[in-house]
């Protein structure tokens, strides 16, 4: 005759793999986030590779940092249309799975989004002693960044992770925010800290740099600082 488990033979393998499953799942997350960072950082190599090929064509300069927002030269429309994507709007070409998109940031805050990153647009943003505004241009016109002419490539960002921020005229739900002024505390406040460390630690973020490297840091640098020419 087969003999059945009994009762606290059951109880002793429920009690087994329950401690294997406590066990396992942080390894599995802890694999799950590598998987997404890697991506994360893959994204911003590829943005700063879009803003050299605009910089080729345009005789040294970054795509537009701001204003508009939702067309070309905009830099994240620019990076769309580097890479293939169709339409001529923002509407149009942001999708969910994109360059545009780290899905460290989607995990983050546990819905869709269609743009998760912020361009670096420090020196361009109206302050005293900046030449322009990306916020509020000339018309007719947008702000650019003459990248050729900046001395430390490898210590000034391109594009970094960003938050959601309410703002009165910001972006929609589905994005981040888009243009930062890393001189500005309430644009550093908007860094998407979205890179998990440890339960209770601060996270940290991933940037793109002007030599084209990608890595991930915990805080901002005194050479983010530095004004774009």
């Amino acid at each position: 005759m087969r003999r059945a488990f009994s009762l606290i033979e059951l109880l002793v393998v429920i009690a087994v793999v329950a401690i294997l499953v406590a066990i396992l799942l942080p390894t599995l997350a802890t694999a799950r986030e590598s998987a997404r960072q890697a991506a994360c950082l893959s994204n911003l190599r590829q943005i700063h590779l879009a803003f050299e090929g605009y910089a080729d064509l345009y005789k040294g300069v970054s795509p537009g940092l701001g204003r508009p927002y939702t067309t070309m030269p905009n830099w994240a429309v620019t990076v769309q249309t580097m890479f293939g994507a169709a339409g001529e709007t923002s509407t149009e070409q942001y999708a969910t799975r994109l360059v545009l998109v780290c899905p460290s940031t989607v995990a983050w805050y546990g819905r869709t989004l269609t743009r998760t990153y912020a361009v670096n647009a420090t020196g361009h943003s109206g302050l005293s002693g900046d030449p322009d505004d990306y916020d509020n241009p000339p018309a007719g016109r947008s702000v650019h960044a003459r990248i050729r002419l900046i001395q430390s490539p490898g210590t000034i960002p391109v594009a970094i992770d960003s938050a959601v921020v309410q703002q009165d005229e910001g972006p929609p739900p589905t994005q981040t925010s888009g243009v930062l002024d890393f001189r500005r505390a309430e644009h550093v406040a908007r860094i998407g800290r979205v890179h998990a460390t440890k339960p209770g630690k601060p996270g940290k973020f991933d940037a793109a740099f002007y030599d084209g490297s990608a890595r991930t840091m915990k805080e901002v640098t005194d050479t983010f600082l530095e004004r774009l020419p």
